[in-house]
């Protein structure tokens, strides 16, 4: 429990400080509302939006974008298809803090708010 609550602690210091400066693209409003109380910033909601409507939200001097979809199968697709669109307008995608929902075993974003009030 004790390497948990340590992994859960990098992951969200390390996206508090990515997210200073970089877009953080989302689901859904329950997961802005879920990170914005670990303090995230910069976040835009994927949810009802034309995935090519998104670009017009990334400010236009930006170089990367973090991808936290869900790492269920319809997250994954949606890291898929918008990880294709937004390399194709040149962005970086930055898809390492899906990896640690993964290792600290959670399939959706907004069940980080669990480990918050446990």
């Amino acid at each position: 429990m004790e390497n948990l609550q340590k992994v859960f602690n990098q992951f969200i210091t390390s996206l508090r400080e990515k997210s200073q400066s970089v877009p953080v693209i989302v689901e859904g409003k329950n997961d802005v509302a879920v990170l914005k109380r670990f303090g995230i910033k910069n976040l835009i909601p994927i949810s009802g939006k034309n995935y090519f409507d998104l670009l017009e939200e990334i400010p236009d001097n930006t170089a990367e974008v973090v991808l936290l979809t869900d790492v269920d199968k319809q997250g994954e697709k949606i890291f898929k298809n918008l990880t294709r669109i937004f390399e194709s307008q040149g962005l970086k995608v930055d898809g390492s803090f899906r990896k640690f929902l993964k290792k600290l075993g959670i399939e959706e974003v907004e069940q980080l708010k669990d480990l918050l009030f446990k």
